[in-house]
């Protein structure tokens, strides 16, 4: 799993969506934060990411 950049700080593991930027063609481009980067500088969640499925083989 690739570890989502922070729109705020340095650290890896963003874990919720601050933006989304469109694009001429697709669902945009998403900007992520980590809530608690998010909720100290006052800008609102779209949405929290889940973990990714894992299917047992």
């Amino acid at each position: 799993m690739k570890q989502r950049e922070c729109r705020y700080c340095p650290k890896p593991g963003a874990d919720v969506c601050v933006r989304t930027h469109g694009t001429g063609s697709g669902s945009g481009t998403a900007v992520f934060a980590h809530a608690e980067c998010a909720e100290q500088r006052g800008v609102q969640v779209l949405y929290r990411v889940l973990p990714e499925a894992v299917t047992p083989r």
